[in-house]
């Protein structure tokens, strides 16, 4: 039947009769007669009966049906097709029941009194009026009924001949199928038998597999009727295994409830049993996912919501945010026993609202021009090892770790230098993985093409990569060229001389982007063996590690939820963080938890690394620069020509610094509108206060910044906004960036 126990039984236990009769009665037909003919053929298959006993449905059927009214049947118009009926066992009336519903004419041709074919038994279970009440539903449905003295060989003749669609409800006693000239039973799921229009069920069932048998009629005549083949369509029908997986390592014994008087369970007697239902869910995702939690939801939902957002054509797309704020980490997967893969899911669907120009500029932008920074001329940069043409290897720290932790990076590539044979490169840039994440295949392949050119430049050295986002971007879009993890790479080599432990208990996080990869998680526990740092394992760690909210970019287009991501950790533990990926510390860092870098145990350097702030966006731009600088001359003695006094001076307090981050206005932006000012752009300048406001649209935002000018030259800035709308007149070239290049047009589009 397909009833919804978890959610009966639930409105069972808060009482309320009339919407649990409406739960019956959405799959259950003539709700009133089937209830107390339910013989509880579910029971052993219920999850609590592998704790004690399964709860007893049939007596919450019963006591439902006492005590709540039936609800409207609302039949649709007459739709002049029609059925015949023979037998008026259980099966028929169910099956009359659902045509009349659909608005067919429905006859009942049967022997005796209309509806007492029941088999043996059946009455003895009813209460008193229940049939007749039946009955009289089917009538208000135009169900008709025909008496006739039995089921002649002519009489069958007649009714084959007279009608299109026919079933025989073999629950009935007084029919057999030879007087309808039928050799073999109908098919299994169908019911159709070898006549084309002559349907066969009920022989030998349980009353509520023959209720069954009468639906699934229902909809087999309904497909004949409408030329369409029985068969098709039927997926989910009869009894099938259930995917749902249920966790009862907590649910405690209860023992089950009996009824004084079986047939009539009290009403008390009939919530006490429905509290015994443990509410079957799984959520082991939900409870697990912080983007699952955050739109309160399960997996199906989110599918349907996401592919209805696709689908559309016209209207708000209201999955956006949720598509572009999962982090596609792969935690749900891991954890679901189905494998259910909603980061999968939401990487493709990305790919498609770029495919069909209707992913928000704004959700990547970004972190895009962020990539598209690390990978331009002024910052990314390979040379060979100091003293070698050509090297075995290169080091591939990524974009972040030189920015975050520059002095510990140079001391780790020195250290690396000394200890590995055949020469070690220094390759700086970004792999191009927010490219990937945004779901934007050109600007990957183009992104990754550009980094096989500078790998084939430096004569295609085997790279040691520091990041294990890299390593996952190498391996799906990389995978000729040869990668090693530094963590691998380091569990084979001595411990650097200034390696040190600290005093205490430190929690290990894994980023999700190793999840797959084991070998990096034993190589860093390996590493803090070594060091003699004493570790805990975080209740989700290894293949099953939370994400830090970074990944998939979350954190940048859907800040809060991907900040609720972050601080999902916080619960976990009260140890200070130990991290091998920089992206993880620093966004656990912002979360507010106290975290470290491996780097900072092999290279110390603060006295308190664990509370070290996390680098700003502008902070990492400036410090990826001045790493460069730093590099380029203390390695290979030249002096980077980018590395000029900055042009203009301003200063800003705290406040107006933190506004200028949650908007994601770098420092250069704000230098850009100071510089176009400078030269006589257009200014509104308050005459009271002395200030200035002025614009620049330089790309796809334009940048406004309100700020006085200093007797010494420099700029003290009060303000900073920025918003996407193309004013007529504003300055600036307004030139395209990557997110306008695929999936926006440059003139016009969704910008």
């Amino acid at each position: 039947m397909h009833v919804d126990g978890r959610d009966f039984a639930r409105l069972m236990r808060e009482s309320r009769l009339d919407e649990a009769r409406a739960v019956l009665e959405r799959s259950m037909p003539l709700a009133g007669l089937c209830a107390f003919l339910c013989q509880g053929e579910c029971m052993p298959y219920c999850r609590r009966a592998e704790v004690d006993a399964g709860v007893n449905l049939p007596m919450l059927e019963r006591a439902c049906a006492l005590h709540s009214r039936p609800g409207k049947v609302m039949p649709l118009p007459a739709s002049g097709k029609s059925a015949l009926l023979a037998g008026s066992g259980l099966s028929s009336l169910c099956l009359a029941f659902e045509l009349g519903k659909k608005g067919y004419k429905v006859k009942i041709v049967h022997t005796g009194e209309a509806g007492l074919a029941l088999a043996a038994g059946a009455l003895d279970l009813l209460p008193q009026g229940a049939l007749a009440e039946a009955l009289e539903r089917l009538m208000a449905l135009r169900v008709s009924f025909e008496r006739v003295d039995d089921f002649s060989p002519g009489l069958c003749a007649a009714l084959r001949r007279e009608n299109k669609a026919i079933y025989l409800g073999l629950d009935d006693p007084a029919l057999n199928l030879s007087a309808f000239g039928v050799e073999n039973p109908g098919d299994t799921l169908t019911l159709e038998t070898d006549i084309p229009g002559l349907f066969v069920g009920g022989a030998g069932l349980s009353f509520i597999r023959a209720a069954a048998a009468g639906k699934r009629a229902a909809g087999s005549i309904t497909r004949f009727m409408q030329g369409v083949s029985p068969s098709s369509a039927r997926a989910g029908e009869d009894v099938y295994p259930t995917k749902l997986f249920t966790d009862l390592s907590k649910v405690l014994p209860v023992p089950p409830v009996e009824a004084a008087d079986p047939k009539a369970p009290a009403l008390v007697e009939a919530a006490a049993e429905a509290v015994r239902c443990i509410q079957c869910s799984c959520l082991a995702c939900v409870e697990k996912c912080a983007w699952m939690a955050h739109y309160g939801a399960y997996p199906k939902r989110y599918a349907r919501e996401i592919y209805n957002t696709l689908a559309m054509k016209i209207g708000h797309r209201r999955a956006n945010a949720q598509i572009n704020s999962c982090t596609l980490c792969g935690l749900c997967a891991a954890v679901c026993p189905n494998g259910a893969d909603m980061g999968r899911f939401c990487a493709e669907a990305r790919k498609e609202m770029v495919s069909s120009r209707h992913m928000p500029a704004s959700a990547h932008e970004f972190a895009l021009e962020d990539m598209e920074y690390s990978n331009s001329p002024e910052v990314a940069f390979y040379r060979p090892q100091p003293g070698h043409e050509r090297c075995r290897a290169a080091f591939f720290p990524g974009c972040r770790l030189p920015a975050s932790l520059p002095e510990q990076t140079a001391k780790l590539y020195a250290f690396l230098c000394r200890n590995l044979e055949g020469g070690v490169g220094f390759f700086f840039r970004c792999c191009s993985m927010p490219a990937r994440w945004s779901g934007r295949p050109l600007l990957t392949a183009s992104s990754a093409a550009g980094v096989r050119e500078a790998w084939e430049e430096a004569g295609r050295p085997e790279l040691i990569l520091a990041c294990p986002a890299c390593s996952l971007f190498f391996s799906a879009e990389l995978a000729e060229i040869p990668i090693k993890s530094l963590w691998e790479t380091l569990a084979a080599l001595p411990l650097p001389d200034t390696a040190r432990a600290l005093d205490r208990v430190l929690a290990l996080h894994d980023p999700c982007t190793a999840r797959d990869r084991p070998a990096l998680a034993e190589a860093a526990r390996s590493l803090a063996l070594r060091l003699r740092q004493n570790t805990e394992e975080l209740p989700l760690s290894r293949g099953f590690t939370r994400c830090c909210g970074y990944g998939g970019l979350s954190i940048l287009a859907g800040p809060q939820v991907g900040a609720e991501i972050a601080r999902s950790r916080l619960g976990d533990t009260d140890k200070d963080l130990l991290c091998w990926c920089v992206m993880c510390r620093e966004s656990l860092r912002s979360a507010g938890m106290r975290a470290l870098h491996f780097l900072d145990l092999l290279f110390p350097g603060e006295e308190d690394a664990a509370a070290r702030p996390a680098p700003g966006i502008s902070a990492r731009q400036d410090g990826a620069l001045a790493f460069r600088r730093a590099m380029l001359q203390n390695f290979w003695n030249e002096e980077d020509e980018a590395a000029d006094m900055e042009p203009i001076v301003f200063h800003m307090d705290g406040e107006v610094a933190e506004k200028l981050e949650a908007r994601r206005i770098l420092r250069s932006d704000v230098e850009k509108v100071l510089l176009h000012a400078r030269g006589k752009g257009a200014q509104f300048r308050d005459p009271q206060s002395g200030r200035v406001l002025s614009c620049l649209r330089p790309k796809q935002v334009t940048f406004w910044v309100e700020y006085s000018e200093n007797a010494d030259g420099s700029f003290t800035i009060h303000n900073a906004y920025c918003h996407r709308m193309r004013v007529p007149g504003t300055p600036g070239e307004g030139l395209p960036t990557a997110v306008i290049l695929e999936g926006f047009d440059p003139q016009g589009g969704r910008v």
